[in-house]
């Protein structure tokens, strides 16, 4: 595993880790980088120097482009995978064909095959001439939660709103800008179908979606 030494990386480090120690998978190879670093060589050369069947890789934008960059130089073959920052928009374009291969799961994609996905996606590209990432996403459907659960209480009120949002499942049909079925729990975490996607030719293809952790009816 490669990861950035700050709250981010720690967290995704700390969660991936325990997950594999629960499945019996050893990670041989646990990299901590720094944030705003540039040079990957040093870590590329102890990847390669150790026997491993894939290098997991969660770290910033910009760092992730580096190492992918740094990583093709010195030819890894060593399969990478990730979460949804490294097969960010913003890596591919910085890494370029060094992001091609890369595979992971994404929790929202402008490419995921959900036709108010695909329709929003198509009209913010025309509007503002690039494609959304899923920071542009979650920022789209966040106002629409709002919106709903505050009509639905028929006030603003901070605890009643979290009160409302435990248990809610909401989907494009009952809140059209909530683009996909999402459910959140009793502790207010969100459950709704997320993806598998790979790096071809420049671009995030979805590959597979995988289903709510738990499936429930709307509200």
């Amino acid at each position: 595993m490669v990861w950035v030494n700050n709250d981010f990386g720690k967290g995704g480090h700390d969660s991936f880790v325990k997950e594999m120690k629960s499945r019996g998978i050893d990670v041989v190879a646990d990299l901590s980088t720094e944030q705003g670093q540039i040079d990957f060589g040093s870590d590329v050369i102890k990847l390669k120097n150790v026997k491993v069947d894939a290098v997991f890789v969660y770290s910033n934008e910009e760092e992730s482009a580096r190492f992918l960059i740094e990583a093709k130089r010195q030819g890894l073959t060593t399969p990478l995978l990730g979460e949804t920052t490294l097969l960010n928009q913003k890596v591919v374009e910085l890494a370029g064909a060094a992001a091609n291969g890369v595979r992971g799961h994404v929790g929202l994609s402008a490419d995921a095959p959900i036709p108010a996905i695909q329709e929003f996606a198509t009209k913010f590209t025309e509007r503002y001439k690039y494609r959304p990432d899923h920071n542009g996403i979650k920022g789209y459907t966040a106002v629409y939660l709002v919106k709903y659960v505050t009509e639905k209480i028929g006030k603003f009120d901070s605890k009643v709103f979290g009160a409302t949002m435990k248990g809610l499942t909401l989907t494009p049909a009952t809140a059209p800008g909530i683009l996909m079925e999402a459910t959140w729990d009793k502790n207010g975490d969100i459950d709704r179908a997320s993806f598998l996607a790979e790096i071809v030719d420049g671009k995030q293809k979805i590959v597979e979606t995988l289903p709510k952790l738990k499936s429930s009816k709307a509200d």
